[in-house]
């Protein structure tokens, strides 16, 4: 695997939430800084769409914990509603993010996959000596997301009554 190659394979228990319910949230991109706030930090549509559809793209500006920003597009390139979101990734990265949502109890699991290439110039060159540094960096924002979603879920339910 090239230095600048990174795959993460996480999982996300959602509680109180249907899978249809999580996909609505994931498959807009335009609601990622309300749940995901800690590290996407603006995301701007860059086609027009009323609801999710394959083919929307939208920039996105993310921060994890380190201190450098990454800038890139979001392309949706598979939605299935309650099934999964799969999404193109080009610019500081460019790979390859998808959502698999099935029931689970009370709730909805959801199996992430991310598999990128870290193409801005700067992090491609210390991708060799900093590997495990930004590995770490990516697994900071997940549980923040895991967390941004159940509470964007709650005071969705909350508000609908």
């Amino acid at each position: 695997m090239a230095s600048n190659s990174f795959r993460f394979d996480e999982v996300w228990e959602i509680p109180d939430a249907t899978p249809q319910e999580v996909w609505e949230v994931l498959a807009d991109p335009d609601l990622l800084p309300l749940w995901w706030g800690d590290v996407y930090k603006e995301v701007e549509k860059l086609t027009s769409y009323d609801r999710p559809t394959v083919g929307a793209k939208a920039r996105a500006r993310a921060r994890g914990f380190l201190p450098y920003e990454l800038n890139f597009i979001l392309e949706a390139v598979e939605l299935e509603p309650g099934k999964f979101v799969a999404v193109k990734t080009s610019g500081d990265f460019d790979g390859h993010w998808r959502a698999v949502l099935t029931p689970s109890g009370r709730g909805t699991h959801v199996a992430l996959t991310w598999q990128v290439l870290v193409e801005r110039p700067i992090l491609r060159l210390l991708s060799p000596l900093l590997r495990p540094v930004f590995a770490w960096n990516h697994r900071w924002t997940t549980p923040r997301g895991e967390a941004g979603l159940c509470r964007l879920l709650a005071e969705q339910r909350k508000a609908a009554g």
